[in-house]
């Protein structure tokens, strides 16, 4: 592993009319087609793409490729339309292609009109693909349903889960971070069919009402709250909202049911008797019993099995999924051999040793909340033997809380880190700021105008016996 250096790239690369376009296309995409959080990302960024490479490459799926396709014609039919004015004129050619150039730099208006105009299309084709996927579960009744909810720690929860189980049962799982009804209504329609014995579904929230509607696709039997925190307050507004709105799941899966629910989340203890049903079994998960920590082949040992796993979360989740498993009726031996086969999850506490140069890189990109900011910090104390290098870009949806919770951070790291390498948005000077006013040194702190100039700069900065994390993936294209 290296890391490479910066190369510069022409200035007319960024001024390129095509290249506003797929920033535009890009935005409506990050921003899952609502308009209204697009048309406030444009504002953010004036429209303008980052004078730098995007990070997150658009995804050409079926939507945006027709999007891109209607609206590009629409632009061409007002630079035609445009260019009639000056007919029979020399400059037919040249107005034609300026105002076709012109349309590119302003894409997000017929984005915005394309939009408006496929919603009722839209609209159909996704209660379609919800009423076909509901009716083919109804059908399925052998089927057993595990819904995965939380704020925090869904994927990794639910891919645990469906490792162990998978020694006695054929499962299904959403993949990687799909949890929206439509995005669950593709699975079960694509991958779900009489074989199938269980189906694991992350139900993700953004608004009040969400995983009650994923829950009236797919009822789950077993259902798991894996943690409450401030992620996505910038779309639920207050933390009472995330915890009614999480604890949907206990409310609106089948009765006497099995609930599993996080034993070390705070929110979750002192709320769950609001929301949870009498006729709902519930166990409470986390980790029991001896655990050793190996800093050099990172992982723990833990139930006599040595799990290549960063974060002690990790095994808080591991008894959750033993105690499923048994109720389930795997074997211990089922149970063994499935929990010899969980792999460190990536981008999530993803630890990545260059030999060469003895320097542990710790991925922890995808993990964008503050528990998981905590667990990271952690998670680095643990490293005695290596100079303890954290770089960050901060968090986002964390609403009004932010400035609190990246001081928090700062507070932290103080304790922790021994070089802290920033990038520069709306909230890491607040990182700062806690840093400086727990006593860290600001010398130890390292500013960079993006994330992947920071990347291209380590190689500077990191020496042999280092141990750097990277913690969440900011989209830059928002800064």
């Amino acid at each position: 592993m290296s890391f490479p250096r910066r190369r510069e790239s022409s200035p007319m690369k960024y001024i390129n009319p095509i290249r506003f376009f797929y920033f535009h296309l890009l935005l409506l995409q990050l921003e899952e087609y609502d308009l209204l959080r697009f048309i406030k990302a444009i504002i953010n960024t004036k429209g303008i793409p980052p004078s730098r490479e995007f990070r997150k490459p658009l995804k050409f799926t079926l939507k945006i490729k027709l999007i891109t396709a209607l609206s590009s014609i629409l632009i061409l039919s007002m630079s035609f339309f445009v260019s009639k004015f000056f007919n029979n004129n020399p400059y037919q050619i040249v107005s034609l292609v300026l105002f076709f150039a012109l349309g590119l730099y302003f894409s997000y208006i017929f984005l915005i009109i394309i939009n408006v105009l496929l919603l009722p299309v839209d609209v159909f084709i996704k209660a379609l693909l919800v009423f076909l996927s509901k009716k083919k579960i109804k059908n399925l009744r052998n089927l057993k349903i595990i819904g995965v909810a939380g704020s925090y720690g869904k994927t990794g929860m639910k891919d645990l889960i469906a490792t162990v189980l998978a020694e006695k049962y054929q499962v299904v799982k959403t993949p990687e971070s799909v949890n929206t009804p439509v995005g669950i209504a593709r699975i079960i329609l694509s991958q779900v069919n009489e074989k199938t014995e269980i189906l694991i579904v992350e139900m993700g929230e953004y608004y009040s009402g969400d995983i009650k509607n994923i829950c009236s696709i797919a009822l789950p039997q077993i259902g798991v709250v894996t943690g409450i925190n401030e992620a996505h307050l910038e779309r639920l507004k207050l933390i009472d909202n995330s915890i009614k709105t999480i604890f949907e799941i206990a409310q609106n899966m089948r009765a006497k049911g099995l609930l599993l629910l996080n034993g070390k989340d705070k929110l979750i203890k002192n709320n769950y008797k609001k929301f949870v049903p009498n006729n709902q079994e519930i166990y409470f998960y986390s980790s029991k019993g001896k655990i050793e920590f190996n800093e050099d082949a990172p992982g723990y040992i833990y139930q006599k099995i040595f799990f290549p796993l960063l974060g002690q979360y990790n095994l808080d989740k591991i008894d959750g999924v033993i105690y499923l498993a048994k109720k389930l009726g795997l074997t211990p031996q089922e149970i063994e051999n499935g929990l010899k086969k969980i792999k460190t999850p990536a981008h999530r506490l993803q630890p990545i040793l260059n030999r060469e140069k003895n320097i542990l890189v710790i991925d922890d990109s995808y993990n964008g909340n503050p528990d998981g900011v905590e667990e990271a910090i952690k998670t680095l104390s643990l490293f005695k033997k290596r100079r303890k290098v954290f770089v960050t870009p901060g968090l986002v949806e964390i609403g009004i809380k932010s400035g609190e919770v990246h001081q928090r951070i700062g507070k932290r790291l103080n304790d922790v880190a021994d070089l802290v390498i920033l990038v520069k948005n709306s909230v890491t000077p607040d990182i700062e700021r806690g840093l400086i006013r727990s006593g860290f040194n600001k010398k130890n702190i390292i500013w960079f105008d993006s994330m992947k100039e920071a990347q291209n700069n380590l190689g500077n900065i990191v020496k042999s016996g280092d141990v750097v994390l990277f913690q969440n993936d900011w989209p830059d294209n928002y800064v």
